[in-house]
């Protein structure tokens, strides 16, 4: 999808959540998350036995079973959900990106599917003087009522997904978090799996325990209390709330159409330098309403404020415009705007205003709708050079240094390939090369350390033959970074292919540079060895200079020796 539709579809509207709606969200969620941690725990001891389920359940849930505990988790469910409900409402329009629409869809979804459950847990002992124990649950769920065994798996599931989703976007920035990712990633697929497995193994045994009990010849045993949700006054609280949370969604979509319907009096005029004009209702963004009217409006992030593309020039307003939000601030600050030059995707005039667009979408992106919109994502870039080129191709004949150069490119392309990375582009006798498209930093930042040692490697035997059969031989010099990075499709009608810019891919060009001066045939930057998880901590880091930088860089200089370590 393009990112310059009309429509919206490559982009997302977020909802206007300030600072304090951010911060409760990320509270709310992480208090849920801790209990779900928790909860999942004690599921996974199942597998050993019910007894000892039973018996750690006394410890894992008494924070959560003390009057503050049971304030903290109830209140962080009603203001998540809530928040969940003012996202549905606040957004301008419901196109977004599929993982915002996935996640908002499973927010709505989970208190319906959650509700039978807790109503039952929590209501038992004040309603019918029942404490509940894993033997009554395992028997209503998994014999008295099997369809809700299966409702509670896919709920398990689904809260799951949602809370590492959100958990993982929030920490998706913080350099302490990439170094341990994968050990996170690894639990994160791992818990639930485990309590799966004990919810199943439990579940088989109370049905099998309870065959054998009814065919037996003993007096059967006296019945449990009423089934698990037998109590009609809990079956009626449960199903009043499933109700009324679907009430509570139906209301904030009728609203949020009487919303659009009473703006439609209101609505202020947005002209476009050219003679474009169009209606927006009070509270939309300049760029919501572009794409609202079917005029196209350039915007590479989607309209996040990630980017400047989407930016205009205030022409003329009928009223004072609100001042920037510190993020629009800083991207202005950045590309350094004058003060008529407003980000669109931000600014939410309140009343008429004219704009000229600056940044007109390139025709190849306009025509070509399918090409994949930039995205940001963590990579690692590999540089790689070869020393003394001009002097190689002044002392020896155009075709043999063209001969020589296919042997090179085929060590660099060979070894990058090998380790599941991207040779981006071949720069006279220079290769660019990008690890990570597909997989994590961690993954990524071990591949081009990886590959860098095999070129070296590769070109050192090389060079044997070549110094018997041609009397020359050739060296490289690698630099390698890691970090954020954009990916997009770049180039011309017909001549567009995927590639990747950013700080990230001109420190490591730097690098290269700098293994020259420091006499060293790879420089890994910090960054880099940082993130990938074999043992460097014995290898000297120096700080340097890097062109383009105003603070310095510490990189780590390896001789063949040490970076042989890493294949």
């Amino acid at each position: 999808m393009s990112a310059v539709s009309p429509d919206g579809a490559g982009g997302a509207f977020p909802g206007r959540s300030g600072p304090a709606m951010l911060l409760a969200r990320q509270i709310s969620g992480s208090v849920i998350l801790c209990f779900v941690i928790m909860h999942l725990t004690n599921h996974s001891l199942l597998i050993a036995s019910i007894p000892l389920a039973e018996d750690a359940r006394q410890w894992l849930a008494m924070p959560w079973r003390t009057l503050p505990g049971t304030v903290l988790f109830y209140g962080s469910c009603l203001i998540h959900a809530g928040l969940s409900l003012w996202t549905l409402y606040s957004r301008r329009t419901l196109q977004m990106p599929l993982g915002e629409l996935i996640l908002l869809i499973l927010g709505l979804l989970i208190p319906y599917l959650l509700i039978d459950h807790a109503m039952a847990m929590r209501l038992q002992e004040p309603l019918r003087g029942l404490e509940p124990s894993y033997r009554m649950v395992l028997t209503a769920q998994w014999h008295d009522n099997p369809i809700m065994s299966i409702q509670q798996s896919v709920a398990l599931v689904i809260v799951w997904v949602h809370g590492c989703y959100g958990l993982g976007r929030v920490l998706a920035t913080n350099p302490g978090f990439r170094r341990i990712r994968t050990g996170i990633v690894a639990a994160a697929v791992l818990l639930p799996v485990l309590a799966l497995i004990g919810y199943g193994v439990a579940g088989v045994e109370t049905v099998d325990r309870i065959a054998r009990e009814e065919m037996s010849m003993h007096p059967p045993l006296p019945p449990l209390p009423e089934a698990y949700l037998g109590s009609n006054r809990i079956a009626m609280i449960s199903t009043g709330l499933r109700t009324g949370w679907i009430l509570l969604i139906a209301m904030v979509l009728i609203l949020r159409q009487l919303r659009a319907f009473l703006g439609r009096s209101g609505q202020i005029e947005i002209s476009y330098l050219g003679g474009e004009q169009a209606r927006a209702n009070p509270g939309m963004s300049i760029l919501e309403a572009s794409w609202a009217n079917g005029i196209a409006h350039y915007s590479v992030c989607g309209g996040n404020g990630r980017c400047s593309t989407c930016r205009v020039r205030i022409m003329a307003s009928d009223e004072p415009l609100p001042l920037p939000s510190p993020l629009e601030a800083a991207t202005l600050a950045r590309i350094q705007a004058g003060p008529d030059v407003r980000l669109a995707c931000q600014l939410r005039p309140r009343a008429a205003v004219t704009v000229a667009r600056l940044v007109e979408p390139p025709r190849t992106h306009a025509a070509e709708g399918q090409a994949m919109p930039p995205r940001e994502h963590e990579i690692a870039v590999l540089f790689c050079d070869l020393r003394s080129f001009t002097t190689l191709s002044e002392r020896h004949l155009p075709y043999d240094v063209v001969f020589l150069l296919n042997l090179y490119f085929d060590i660099v392309g060979n070894a990058v390939a090998a380790n599941g990375g991207r040779v981006d582009k071949f720069i006279g006798d220079g290769a660019m090369a990008v690890f990570g498209i597909d997989t994590d930093l961690n993954v990524a930042s071990q591949s081009a350390l990886r590959s860098a040692a095999q070129i070296r490697r590769n070109v050192g035997a090389l060079n044997e033959e070549l110094i018997r059969n041609m009397g020359v031989r050739i060296d490289v010099g690698i630099g390698i970074h890691a970090g954020s990075a954009i990916i997009g499709s770049m180039g011309f009608s017909g001549n567009l292919s995927e590639t990747a810019i950013g700080d990230t891919v001109n420190v490591a060009s730097r690098l290269e540079g700098v293994s020259k001066d420091l006499h060293a045939p790879i420089v890994a930057s910090q960054e880099v060895m940082q993130a990938q998880d074999r043992p460097w901590a014995d290898l000297a880091g120096q700080m340097v200079q890097v062109r383009g930088r105003e603070s310095g860089l510490i990189v780590y200089p390896l001789q063949d020796a040490e970076s042989a370590r890493f294949l």
